[in-house]
């Protein structure tokens, strides 16, 4: 008899820091970090305001504590960077998984060309601040697996920042590898009731059903799935076998101000996005097994 209630004990003790962690997302921290970044007049990915958007996001996550560096992406004779920031867990080397927390930090008009204004409020820095919000909630977190966050340049070309991230993997990091959560398109509110897509493919099938699992747990979303991964860089994870979810807005193609100067902060829902983004901090609390500072 002592095994299960060991075992519950356990569960218990997860689900309570994991709800500590989950309170620690603050509205105004994710509110202060999408001012920044719509502050550009654009992130289109081959742009130099791109560069100071993904300079300034590098030099937040080393503030953080986290070992943060960028990664060159060549896109047809043109370059791009990703931040990449790493935390590591205090669990044996040999036992360690990793978890990925992802976004895409390039914005566009179409319409436009590369040096037109392209706030991409919603599209995406309402996903690269979740990602830096993130990143503030766990950084002073202990955690027993590795927490590698990035944000990915060439995204609206083509996913080329991270087929090329994945494409550089090691064997050894992608046997790691137990759950990446990609932030596209949180914070605009398209339902009449607070609304969030899954989308992934089998090979995700653990990772929705922990997301599910931490929305029914600390927020009022409604829970959309689907199997069909399109067009977000999630796709290129699940491409190579990995477990990769993206989480979005519901409804996001009722979303007509995407890719326009149009995609400013006054179309977001703040608390739509705070919710994804404690349904995600549970989520990825849980796959790190990270508990709250004291």
């Amino acid at each position: 008899m002592l095994l299960p209630r060991t075992v519950a004990a356990a569960a218990r003790t997860t689900a309570r820091t994991a709800t500590e962690l989950v309170d620690q997302v603050s509205a105004d921290s994710y509110r202060a970090a999408l001012e920044e970044l719509i502050a550009h007049p654009t992130r289109h990915s081959f742009t130099e305001a791109y560069r100071t958007a993904a300079r300034s996001a590098g030099d937040r996550l080393a503030a953080l504590g986290y070992a943060t560096r960028s990664e060159p992406v060549a896109v047809a004779g043109r370059e791009t960077l990703n931040v990449i920031a790493d935390k590591t867990g205090t669990a044996p080397e040999a036992e360690r998984r990793l978890v990925y927390v992802v976004a895409h930090l390039d914005s566009i008009n179409q319409a436009g060309g590369a040096a037109a204004p392209a706030p991409g409020a919603d599209d995406n820095a309402s996903g690269a601040a979740g990602v830096l919000e993130l990143a503030r909630v766990f950084g002073a977190a202990t955690a027993e697996h590795d927490l590698r966050l990035v944000l990915f340049g060439g995204e609206e070309q083509g996913l080329h920042g991270s087929r090329a991230h994945v494409a550089g993997l090691s064997g050894a990091d992608r046997s790691r590898i137990a759950m990446v959560v990609n932030m596209d398109m949180i914070g605009r509110r398209n339902t009449a009731t607070p609304s969030v897509l899954l989308e992934g493919a089998p090979v995700s099938q653990s990772v929705i059903d922990a997301l599910a699992q931490a929305a029914r747990d600390t927020s009022d979303l409604e829970v959309f799935v689907s199997l069909e991964p399109f067009a977000s860089d999630h796709v290129s994870f699940i491409d190579a076998g990995l477990p990769a979810v993206l989480t979005i807005e519901g409804e996001d193609q009722l979303n007509v101000d995407e890719h326009t100067p149009r995609d400013t902060l006054a179309g977001l829902d703040l608390a739509l996005a705070v919710g994804i983004l404690r349904m995600n901090a549970g989520a990825v609390a849980a796959a790190l097994g990270a508990t709250a500072a004291p």
